[in-house]
């Protein structure tokens, strides 16, 4: 089974800081290694980040950035 798949972290103002994954993947584990930083290259704080696919799965976590 295949499915589109976004990863997108977001600062506490609710705003795309960046996207990490945006596309169909098949099922199955992943890693996904992320620097803490925006698309410009900038450190960014702490915030959400965000997981959904088009099978209707979506969570969301908090983070914290030390």
């Amino acid at each position: 089974m295949q499915a589109h798949v976004q990863l997108v972290i977001y600062n506490l103002l609710g705003q795309e800081v960046v996207r990490l994954v945006n596309q169909v993947q098949a099922a199955g584990r992943y890693t996904v290694t992320w620097d803490a930083r925006n698309g410009q290259g900038q450190a960014v704080s702490s915030g959400v980040y965000r997981l959904t696919s088009d099978t209707g799965y979506s969570d969301s976590r908090r983070m914290t950035l030390l």
